[in-house]
């Protein structure tokens, strides 16, 4: 089984990281692999080389209810506003940016657009590493990811911040997440608490 990680970033000309965590059928880590592409091609390319279980992906991938863009200008920006539910939601646990912030609209745009290619083939979950971070209480990821895996020298911050979108899959298979927001407008997956890395790295 693998479980494919993207930390996409909102313009293809920007780094987007990959990660790869490949599990045993009894659900045990077996190594984790770290890539980096720009265009949407190439990202598919990979993923239909791959075909993994189950895709995570660091972006938004829906608007706000009643909401037919993320323009301020336009007439919709009043009833979808500028979260959804599931932003609301996790605020308990991290901060989060508006959606009709600048980039922000473009990483979901961009998120958007490459999850409705991916979902008639694979299974698609929304992630938030900077959240999941911060319940998995990790202050550096570069270290604590380290206790867990081999990092490859020069491995870079969106890599690393895809393997933990990435892990985050592993908890969802495993049972050990929530699930944030309206299943109709759109949800984010985060562990369910630290105690889930007991459950995937020790079990």
């Amino acid at each position: 089984m693998k479980i494919l990680g993207i930390d996409l970033a909102g313009k293809p000309e920007n780094p987007t990281g990959i990660s790869i965590l490949n599990v045993s059928n009894d659900l045990k880590i077996l190594d984790i692999k770290f890539d980096v592409f720009y265009e949407d091609e190439e990202i598919l390319k990979k993923t239909d080389l791959i075909s993994p279980s189950l895709i995570t992906i660091d972006a938004p991938l829906s608007l706000p209810k009643g909401g037919c863009c993320l323009s301020k200008d336009c007439s919709c920006s009043k009833v979808g506003g500028h979260f959804r539910e599931a932003e609301r939601k996790i605020r308990k646990y991290g901060s989060v940016l508006p959606l009709t912030f600048r980039g922000m609209r473009m990483l979901t745009e961009r998120g958007i657009g490459l999850s409705n290619r991916l979902k008639g083939k694979y299974k698609v979950i929304e992630v938030h590493p900077r959240t999941v971070q911060k319940v998995l209480g990790f202050d550096d990821l570069y270290r604590d990811l380290s206790k867990y895996f081999k990092l490859p020298d020069g491995v870079t911050e969106h890599e690393l911040d895809a393997a933990l979108t990435a892990i985050t899959g592993l908890f969802y298979i495993k049972n050990c997440y929530m699930e944030f927001g309206d299943p109709e407008e759109g949800t984010i997956i985060l562990p369910k608490n630290v105690n889930c890395l007991k459950k995937v790295f020790e079990e």
